[in-house]
């Protein structure tokens, strides 16, 4: 086995930094008493951010509704008039916790960046919307974004996918979908940041390897797991995308890893079953960095690895979207 690259000192200190800020956390007494208090530390998360270089930016907002109940944030980036591509995202948080707020700074550098216009989903969140509600609502903004692209300056037929963590599974699943009778003309590209591929019964080695000190905790990952999707079949490629038995053909494909994640493995699987069915994989793996690297607040704020991950992120997105 390949020895492993130091993880990153600064990284370990930002860890110990948050540790330290949120004390010992009082022992949850019920299952909705804990996913409180996780939402609670999302939010403390946000209030904490340092300033980030480049924003505020020239990027402009506006929240929309997509269904009944949810809604998204419309990043609409500065440049000429012509039709841009549409990225619809979903965010990270183990289908329990996270938020648009939270992947703001991400979504406005991104959109900045790549020229893209980027609709960042508010899916319903688990354990009162389990599966597959998030996944229903991830369809949903698909067909919405095609429907509603020429409002705001977009072209439907320049669509792509894309994900962090939870918000990568949803992205993936939603695809496999999309695409099991053909590859529509308008989805151009998928993105998938650390995805969830795999349930953790899978056995991974970095969930072992991984399991704790470095940021998301494998029994968190299977409390979110438990949240989520308890009561499917852990190879049910809906929710485990990695165990799909027949890939279909898929738009070119970005996945991005970290050495110091428990989802590592489950990452580079799918990247490597992609490749191996013919799909144009970019796969971008950081080696001394963990979870979250590149779109979290403070590491996007403190880490030059974070920057430039986000910088090939969206010169691939700008490629792979382009007109044509």
């Amino acid at each position: 086995m390949q020895e492993r690259k130091p993880f990153d000192p600064a990284v370990r200190r930002l860890l110990d930094e948050q540790a330290a800020a949120g004390g010992p956390p009082p022992a949850p007494s019920t299952n909705a008493e804990r996913v409180s208090m996780a939402r609670g530390f999302m939010v403390k998360m946000l209030k904490s951010r340092k300033s980030i270089a480049g924003l505020p930016n020239a990027v402009e907002t506006r929240d929309v509704e997509i269904a009944p109940g949810v809604g998204a944030r419309l990043y609409l980036p500065p440049g000429a008039a012509k039709s841009k591509s549409v990225l619809i995202y979903m965010h990270g948080g183990g289908w329990v916790v996270g938020s648009v707020d939270i992947l703001d700074p991400f979504c406005r550098l991104l959109s900045d960046a790549s020229g893209v216009i980027i609709l960042s989903l508010e899916y319903r969140l688990a354990p009162e919307h389990p599966y597959p509600a998030a996944l229903e609502d991830t369809l949903d903004a698909v067909r919405w974004a095609t429907e509603n692209a020429e409002k705001w300056g977009g072209d439907a037929s320049r669509i792509a996918l894309g994900g962090d963590s939870a918000g990568g599974n949803l992205a993936a699943v939603a695809a496999n979908r999309l695409c099991s009778e053909g590859l529509p003309q308008f989805l151009r590209s998928l993105l998938l940041l650390y995805p969830v591929t795999d349930h953790p019964s899978a056995g991974h080695p970095s969930y072992s390897e991984n399991a704790s000190g470095y940021g998301l905790e494998a029994n968190l990952m299977r409390w979110f797991w438990d949240q989520y999707a308890s009561g499917v079949l852990p190879d049910d490629p809906d929710i485990s995308p990695l165990q799909i038995k027949d890939v279909p053909a898929l738009p070119p494909t970005l996945v991005a890893t970290a050495e110091y994640d428990v989802l590592r493995d489950e990452g580079i699987a799918y990247a490597e079953k992609l490749k191996a069915v013919g799909t144009a994989v970019t796969h971008l793996h950081a080696p001394d960095m963990c979870h979250n690297f590149p779109t979290m607040p403070n590491f996007v704020a403190r880490f030059p690895q974070s920057n430039a991950t986000l910088a090939e992120i969206a010169a691939w997105l700008k490629t792979t979207t382009a007109g044509v």
